[in-house]
């Protein structure tokens, strides 16, 4: 039957018409796709519905990032009101197009109303002003970000910035899941947001919002799957795809660089970032590894013997981390005289000292001087000065390039004032005798061993002082690192008492646990080392700092004479003279760098480790840094085309096995209907092979002209040889190899008339691919 058919047939090809089939040709492709179990109108709706159910989810997954909260329910309000114009437009049968048109107005109009309203018609219609205003948060907003820890203060323009994002997520996620009809690919927008809160919030995205973002995505997938005749390959893909966007979004939250948790940061060759996270003694740490040393003050000062440059302070631990606490802040724009030191009474001698800083590479929220401050001068944009520990911290502008003048006190108690102080301490430092309930039990053995005989706060913190000083401790950047305890956290600090090596972080931490489980308020101060004399002008001494002299030291608290520092830290630093039960030890120096009077004279730590080849590690460092991050976009890329690569790779396998005479016209047809699936037609497995050729052949147009003839000859080719397979008599197995060159022309012929879109979607999402019925199909053998 099928020779005497080729025969009739010019050039040795079938008819246009198969026998037995009826019906014109239609001038229009015609894709007849599944129809759905509900209407269109109500399946846009129930969407919408998951999609907002998704957004909530996304909200809770952002909780902690910022103070408050009024943001989470202004960002709240901005989802509804986007997915629900789109929805509304949907529900009124308004033309498709408007949805997402719609939707972004009203996103525009509700940000001016929450953010511009005085620069806009009635409120919220935008203006050109309105405009130059956007431009403006924008611009500060840049500063907040990089300036904010974690939680960050909802400052107008952050919150702008928040809130524009999360629209244009619950916009994008709208459009691509209802407008183009791929839900599952929204699972790609959620995963980016939730970039943010895995790699910035202590410990990641909390369980409980990364199960609700789980369930409220599969949601929207069960929604749209009942909204068509779903089959098993949409399933599995849209499975595939969710699970693929949680996981990269967990593998980049833990492992891309600059996402670390707990606020680490990159550090670039140029500059240091330092304590821009949440615990900035983790920075610390990082810079003081750096293998390059960079410069980051220079500064000249009238005091004889210069303390330390303090940024800020860290006094409260939340069991994980050491935080800085903000209090009452008041601010300034270029100059401002500082309110008093907290506790420091007017019978403690003090001397004014007079101190002019240039910042070069360093970029921090928090102003290094000398404490405590009195007053500063020559800042360029807006300050604030904190009540509690009189830090100075950055609204809109950083420490780079800044030059300023600082006026301060050098407090010079004496040890009869600090063991004369008592205990009884002011409501505002209670909080600085906070103990961790979990800490080890070792610190507070530790403490009382040490101080046994000590009958004062300031006996008890001399003899801390110099336990740590007593020849057993040394300074080591290694070997915390090395040893797996580099940390502030009690359990690191136990494994610290023990192994004896450490660095500053270390010292400072410790002794800051151990004064407090003996009762004494402490907290850590953190900031620069003086650094090294470069030179002397009269009674000024000019000093140079660089990214080696970040420094933390622990400070307690007496009543009368307020906070005091300490020195636990072998090698760095100067043990204060006040601490007259230990005797004071200067910093080392570098006797090679001594020179002629005046010369620069260079402190050594002990233990600093000395790298080599310094510019090599740091352009390894910066490549690592960059191969790591092109390593993840290709892992993402890798994902997404992954499905196109396998439907290609089958394509092609079942091709070949049938030119080169090995396979059957089950495999021809299956490959038939996997490509007619992937380019959105209908296959059902109970339509018979001659009703499904003539749906096909009505998708083509009769502009075709020879190409819809070669296309018909070759359909009718695989119908024949398909129902020769399954109705003819018993024999045969092999099907004629010319039916792999009939299976590329009918689907040419269907790819034409498909559109662009559509040959996309067959490519990148080939929806035939899991399914299960195509598989048994593809191995299916004639009957015996």
């Amino acid at each position: 039957m099928v020779d005497t058919a080729r025969a009739n047939a010019s050039g040795g090809r079938a008819p246009n018409r198969l026998p037995g089939l009826s019906g014109p040709s239609s001038s229009r492709a015609r894709f007849q796709e599944a129809a759905p179990r509900l209407s269109v109108r109500q399946a846009d709706l129930r969407r919408s519905g998951a999609l907002l159910a998704l957004m909530t989810a996304l909200a809770v997954a952002l909780v902690g990032l910022i103070s408050g909260a009024e943001w989470w329910w202004e960002l709240l309000l901005t989802f509804i009101v986007v997915l629900g114009v789109a929805a509304g437009c949907r529900a009124l049968a308004l033309p498709r197009a408007l949805a997402p048109v719609l939707s972004l107005v009203a996103l525009v109009l509700l940000v001016t109303a929450l953010f511009a309203p005085r620069t806009a018609l009635l409120g919220f219609i935008p203006t050109p002003a309105t405009a130059v205003e956007f431009v403006d948060l924008v611009s500060r907003a840049r500063v907040s970000f990089y300036n904010q820890g974690v939680p960050a203060d909802p400052l107008p323009e952050f919150l702008f910035l928040i809130v524009a994002v999360g629209g244009v997520i619950a916009w994008t996620s709208d459009l691509v899941a209802i407008v183009l009809r791929r839900p599952a690919l929204s699972g790609v927008v959620v995963a980016s947001a939730l970039i943010a809160p895995a790699s910035l919030l202590d410990g990641g995205i909390s369980p409980v919002a990364l199960i609700l973002c789980s369930v409220a995505y599969l949601l929207l997938l069960r929604v749209d799957v009942r909204a068509r005749r779903g089959t098993g390959a949409e399933i599995a893909t849209s499975l595939s795809i969710a699970a693929g966007a949680i996981v990269v979004a967990l593998v980049i939250g833990t492992t891309a660089p600059g996402f670390q948790q707990i606020g680490r940061q990159a550090i670039p060759a140029a500059g240091v970032l330092f304590g821009q996270g949440v615990n900035p003694l983790i920075d610390l740490g990082a810079d003081l590894r750096r293998p390059v040393p960079v410069t980051v003050i220079d500064y000249s000062t009238t005091a004889p013997s210069p303390g330390y440059l303090q940024m800020t302070t860290l006094d409260a631990f939340s069991g994980e981390v050491w935080r800085h606490t903000k209090s009452p802040s008041t601010f300034f724009s270029s100059s401002a005289s500082i309110g008093a030191a907290p506790g420091l009474s007017k019978h403690v001698k003090t001397s004014k000292v007079v101190t002019e800083v240039q910042v070069h590479n360093m970029t921090s929220q928090w102003l290094p001087a000398p404490y405590p401050v009195s007053n500063v001068e020559g800042l360029n944009g807006s300050w604030a000065w904190e009540r509690n520990d009189l830090t100075i911290s950055g609204l809109t502008a950083t420490t780079v390039d800044q030059q300023y003048t600082v006026i301060s006190k050098n407090v010079q108690p004496t040890a009869k004032q600090l063991r004369d102080a008592g205990t009884r301490y002011p409501d505002s430092v209670q909080g600085d005798l906070t103990v961790p309930r979990n800490a080890p039990s070792v610190i507070r053995a530790t403490a009382l061993s040490v101080t046994a005989g000590a009958t004062t706060p300031y006996d008890m913190a001399v003899a801390l002082q110099s336990y740590f000083h007593d020849g057993e401790f040394r300074y080591s950047l290694d070997a915390p690192k090395d040893g797996g305890y580099d940390g502030d956290t009690p359990g690191t600090i136990a494994t610290f008492l023990e192994q004896k090596a450490g660095y500053c972080v270390h010292f400072a931490a410790a002794m800051v646990f151990m004064a407090r489980e003996l009762g004494i308020p402490a907290r850590i101060g953190v900031g620069y080392l003086p650094g090294v004399i470069t030179g002397t002008t009269g009674s000024t001494t000019q000093y140079q700092v660089t990214s080696d002299d970040l420094h933390a030291w622990p400070e307690l608290y007496f009543p009368g004479i307020g906070w005091v520092p300490f020195e636990p830290t072998v090698g760095r630093g100067t043990v204060p003279d006040y601490s007259a039960g230990a005797a004071a030890t200067p910093v080392p120096t570098d006797s090679s760098s001594a020179g002629a009077a005046g010369g620069p004279q260079r402190k050594l730590a002990t233990d600093q480790p000395v790298t080599g080849g310094s510019t090599v590690d740091t352009a390894t460092a910066a490549f690592s840094s960059s191969s790591s991050v092109a390593a993840v976009g290709l892992l993402i890329l890798a994902m997404l085309l992954a499905p196109a690569v396998l439907r290609r790779r089958m394509r092609s396998k079942r091709l070949a096995t049938v030119r080169q005479g090995g396979g059957t016209a089950s495999m021809a047809w299956a490959e038939l209907r996997a490509s007619t699936l992937d380019l959105g037609l209908a296959a059902p497995p109970t339509e018979t092979p001659r009703a499904f050729a003539e749906r096909l052949r009505r998708t083509w147009t009769d502009a075709a002209g020879a190409e819809q003839d070669a296309a018909s000859s070759a359909l009718a080719e695989l119908v024949e040889a398909i129902e020769e397979e399954r109705y003819g008599p018993p024999g045969g197995r092999w099907a004629d190899p010319a039916l792999a060159d009939d299976v590329v022309t009918v689907v040419a012929a269907l790819a034409a008339t498909a559109g662009l879109a559509r040959r996309m979607r067959a490519t990148l999402i080939p929806v035939s691919l899991l399914e299960g019925r195509l598989r048994a199909s593809a191995t299916a053998r004639p009957a015996a």
